[in-house]
């Protein structure tokens, strides 16, 4: 579909120079003239904001992600109405899920079950919770799982391994520590990176320019279901072996040490790299998960 539609694409250029092509897709077209616009996930209230946990439901309503649960929660339940009470646990639904437009619309319909607050407080079971959509969505989108099957069934093997690999990280991380995880495997330190880059254009990854440095993480539903496929592969153990190997190299960062941070490599190959931030940017080194 993807070669199809900027085959299309490029023809209508061609032919009819005058006419510009709105085209929606997981990644660019990458035809001559294209212009990419990412969307960001939807505005969500923050939890750190004075008064989050007493949330009014027209404070709630300001933000996107919010607005967007509401309308898709009262398809589902006749007519639901935010009101004050449900407002700080809808807020932590949104936040949980990181403002992603599909995850909030498939736990909206799971309101009229488990209410605001149960289903707020059952969201660590991330994308399995989601698991129930309309039937009038491509059957990809019907959940959450569906559509991480269709994306991750897409990847070549290399990408689908990095991004694996990834789900390790319980934060953000850089470039330098994606690839020093990686060092010694299957793949070149070129291939992680280019796999990094096409995860970014594929929105499986997100990249955030933080300074001088950009940082990426996988989205808490992606790496849940990451995670899954990390330990049905049966790669889990040696993933965080080296996981554990990469924080025991990190001596050199320390709270409040100036940036960038270098961490020696401690006997991973690979160049020294720059993996620690400022301290005052509330971000540190991803520790290994349980």
């Amino acid at each position: 579909m993807l070669e199809a539609s900027a085959l299309l694409a490029e023809l209508i250029a061609a032919h009819a120079p005058g006419v510009s092509v709105l085209a929606t897709s997981r990644e660019p077209l990458r035809v001559g003239g294209e212009g990419v616009h990412r969307l960001a996930p939807l505005a969500c209230p923050p939890a750190s904001a004075p008064g989050a946990a007493s949330l009014s439901a027209s404070q709630a309503l300001a933000f996107g992600a919010v607005r967007l649960f509401v309308e898709r929660a009262a398809e589902c339940r006749g007519g639901y109405r935010l009101d004050d009470a449900d407002a700080p646990a809808v807020a932590e639904i949104c936040r949980r899920l990181e403002g992603l437009a599909l995850a909030i619309e498939l736990a909206a319909t799971r309101l009229d079950a488990l209410g605001a607050r149960e289903l707020a407080a059952r969201l660590d079971e991330r994308y399995r919770l989601l698991a129930r959509g309309r039937h009038t969505l491509l059957r990809r989108h019907r959940t959450l799982a569906a559509a991480l099957d269709w994306s991750y069934d897409f990847l070549p093997e290399d990408e689908r391994l990095i991004l694996r690999a990834l789900s390790v990280f319980s934060g953000p991380f850089t470039l330098d520590a994606a690839t020093m995880l990686m060092a010694g495997g299957a793949l070149t330190g070129c291939q992680v990176v280019d796999g990094v880059a096409n995860l970014v254009e594929k929105s499986l990854l997100a990249a955030d320019p933080h300074g001088a440095v950009v940082l990426y993480r996988l989205f808490g539903a992606t790496r849940a279901y990451a995670l899954d496929k990390l330990e049905a592969d049966g790669e889990a153990p040696e993933m965080r072996r080296r996981l554990a190997r990469l924080e025991s190299a990190l001596d050199d960062v320390r709270v409040g040490a100036s940036p960038p941070l270098l961490a020696r490599s401690g006997g991973i190959p690979g160049r020294p790299a720059r993996i620690g931030l400022r301290a005052n940017d509330g971000i540190a080194v991803p520790r290994a998960t349980p």
